[in-house]
């Protein structure tokens, strides 16, 4: 290297030592005055959230408590009247001034109604006698029946259902229930309105907060009532919406949402949430689940909608910085070129320090070198960046300065301690620890101590880490710990509440099958000779329907028990069950021609009860299927894909169409008619369910009148260990 390189590169040693603590303070200053600026501007946004779902909060009690006040206004009414005709015409005068109310009836003590008016063509109108319904199997009719006078009922706020369908358009509805007195003609009588609902969303809709923030209405099962994206509403009334709720999409949100003591924010890395929950005052809910119960009001504030609402005029702050930083720029050169005129002597001197502290600054912790008196002599930049302060600003203090108050005396006696038998010391050392920064606040941090050893004088090196993100980690995986336990709990009930769906199943349900069947058959034999033709088809029709809802809830508490079964996994001979299913189906069908080709020793890990399942279910399709051709093959084979065992199970029968395979698994879904096929749809969903209990899976292949193949994917021999 020539003089005049060696010259240069001091001068520039010089001018970075000179110009970069103020431009780094210059950039910290901006940064901070840039990140005030980003936090007012969320301040302000959180704000308009809490005013947006306070006043939706407002609007929502308003007018739910104007229904309880208007149905508790009617019943009282109807205490002056004493016959049908007056309180149709109460109820049509009081509907034209209600638009939001789309229907209104009375419902006697037996469930029937007695009058019922409803919007129709822009004006009410009451149904004749002969329209009117019985509605005592309804459960806000059984509901209301329950209510003390003077109580009012609300539903839960869904779809509008006529004739077992969801109503098209869509009709949000609640209904409000309430009792008439005893001075009516009909004593204990139900007074039910039918809300209009969407009214009350599109006044949800209309709220619009400057920022942007979506603004949700969530039932107390988490689905979504209103959204700012309508495809996510009504989850749990229409089947192609059943996987939209908040509860599975945001469950962070909906665990924080349920606990009564929690805050109502919550800050995440993409948005900000603020929710409110809504206990409808002054009505006295009947008992059982179908009620309003809470309802939660919930407003979501992307960090893209904090950007453009309040967008940060960043740029001017880093171009006033940069016209400052390139005036210091310019005194520093002149500055350093006198320095290293001076110091010419001194020039291997400073390429030492220089390259020390390049080392210093490139550590990735925080470095802070202290006399044995705890005086720091040097930092590096990650220092400076993890408490706040400037270079200058900590070079000569004392080191308790980074350390909280509390702890500071006792660190002088550590200190001393430590400076008088100095040993390396790891970072660890099982030691929880806490720095402070310049505005006094605490960081956790990881701290390795070594001595250094100079003829002036004895160092202590320190190396500082942040350990926030690894300390907020540990409490993320307690709490996720804590969470599999309550879920592990809340799964047991479930399966308990299903064996004892399973039991009613079992002994309720199937008894009064038997006795139709039973009972049609002595019926039918007793006039036997004095019965037309078609009466013989009516009983057998009806015997073959109990006879089917029988072997389907066969198959059901089949499918339960599957869902339900300890799997205890072994290696067994699949040929060898195989051939034993085999031999009975042949056993019950001697006129049949089918060949069996089953290849020998098909060794699998499975349970033995739930491959039972699964062999009887396949096989029993082959044979089925194949029963319209004239001579019938059913084959049996194994192969090895990916290291695992795959069992196939071939047939000639009539295949099925493969654009519709993905309705194969699923329950009550079938691509043949009862009347060519009989059976429950329920079979091959029976052995997803076990390929899935085993670890494994089930797929097909297939093409119309060429037979079929199922697939069935084991884990290897050994797995079970």
């Amino acid at each position: 290297m020539t003089p005049g390189t060696q010259h240069g590169k001091t001068l520039l040693l010089y001018f970075l030592a000179i110009w970069l603590p103020p431009a780094l303070l210059i950039a910290i200053v901006t940064a901070l005055l840039v990140n005030d600026q980003r936090k007012q501007a969320m301040q302000a946004a959180v704000m308009e959230q809490q005013a947006e779902v306070q006043t939706a909060e407002k609007i929502l009690s308003e007018r739910l408590s104007g229904v309880q006040t208007d149905i508790v206004y009617l019943a009282d009414q109807l205490q002056q009247l004493d016959s049908i005709p007056q309180t149709t015409g109460l109820f049509d005068t009081f509907q034209r001034h209600h638009r939001q109310y789309y229907q209104i009836r009375l419902i006697d003590a037996a469930g029937q109604e007695r009058v019922r008016v409803e919007w129709r063509e822009d004006h009410p109108q009451a149904l004749p006698r002969q329209a009117l319904q019985d509605k005592s199997y309804r459960y806000y009719v059984q509901q209301g029946l329950q209510l003390p006078l003077g109580s009012v009922y609300l539903s839960p706020f869904d779809l509008n259902v006529e004739h077992g369908q969801v109503e098209t358009p869509l009709r949000p509805t609640i209904r409000v229930v309430t009792r008439t007195g005893s001075n009516h003609s009909l004593p204990g009588a139900l007074v039910v309105i039918n809300y209009d609902g969407q009214g009350l969303l599109d006044a949800l809709g209309r709220l619009q907060a400057p920022s942007g923030a979506a603004l949700w209405l969530v039932n107390s099962n988490g689905y979504w009532l209103h959204s700012d994206q309508p495809e996510q509403t009504w989850g749990f009334m229409l089947p192609e919406r059943s996987e939209a709720s908040l509860s599975r999409q945001h469950v962070r949100l909906w665990s924080q949402m349920i606990r009564p003591d929690a805050e109502q924010t919550l800050i995440t890395d993409q948005a900000t949430y603020y929710f409110e929950r809504l206990e409808l005052a002054g009505a006295q809910q009947a008992p059982g689940e179908n009620t309003l119960g809470p309802l939660y009001l919930v407003s979501q504030l992307t960090r893209q909608q904090v950007d453009s609402a309040h967008s940060v005029n960043a740029g001017a702050f880093w171009q006033a910085a940069a016209l400052v930083m390139l005036l210091f720029a310019l005194l520093a050169a002149l500055l350093a070129r006198s320095i290293a005129q001076r110091r010419a002597s001194e020039t291997r001197l400073g390429r030492s320090e220089s390259l020390f502290r390049a080392m210093i600054e490139a550590a990735p912790d925080a470095i802070i070198i202290t006399d044995a008196e705890g005086t720091i002599t040097l930092l590096n930049e990650q220092a400076v960046a993890m408490f706040d302060y400037t270079q200058d600003e900590l070079l000569g203090q004392k080191v308790e300065v980074l350390i909280p108050a509390e702890a500071a005396t006792r660190h002088v006696a550590h200190r001393e301690g430590y400076a008088r038998a100095a040993q390396p010391r790891p970072m660890g050392m099982g030691l929880s620890l806490s720095g402070r920064r310049k505005d006094g606040s605490q960081l956790p941090v990881e701290i390795s101590l070594s001595p250094i050893n100079t003829a002036e004088a004895r160092l202590i090196f320190c190396a500082v880490r942040d350990a926030t993100e690894r300390r907020a980690t540990e409490r993320q995986i307690r709490r996720l710990n804590e969470g599999l336990e309550r879920q592990n709990t809340e799964l047991q009930a479930v399966n308990n509440e299903l064996e004892a769906f399973s039991y009613s199943v079992s002994h309720d349900l199937r008894a009064p099958l038997r006795a139709i069947d039973g009972f049609s058959k002595i019926l039918q034999s007793s006039l036997e000779g004095s019965l037309s033709e078609r009466d013989s088809d009516y009983f057998n029709r009806i015997r073959k329907a109990a006879q089917n809802m029988s072997k389907l809830i066969d198959d059901l508490l089949t499918l339960a028990r599957v869902t339900r079964a300890d799997v205890k996994l072994a290696s067994l001979n699949l040929s060898r069950l195989a051939t034993a299913v085999a031999d009975r189906l042949l056993e019950n069908q001697p006129e049949r021609n089918v060949t069996l080709q089953i290849a020998p020793d098909i060794k699998v890990l499975a349970d033995p009860a739930l491959l039972q399942v699964a062999m009887e279910n396949l096989l029993g399709n082959a044979f089925k299927f194949t029963s319209t051709k004239e001579k019938a093959l059913i084959e049996i084979g194994c192969m090895s894909k990916d290291g695992e065992t795959v069992v196939f199970v071939r047939d000639n029968g009539v295949g099925f169409d493969m654009n519709y395979a993905d309705k194969l698994f699923t329950p009550f879904q079938r691509l043949h008619s009862a009347s060519e096929f009989p059976g429950t749809g329920i079979g091959l969903a029976s052995i997803k369910r076990v390929m899935s209990k085993l670890g494994g899976r089930i797929w097909a292949e297939s093409s119309v009148g060429e037979g079929a193949t199922f697939y069935l994917q084991f884990a290897r021999i050994g797995a079970e260990q």
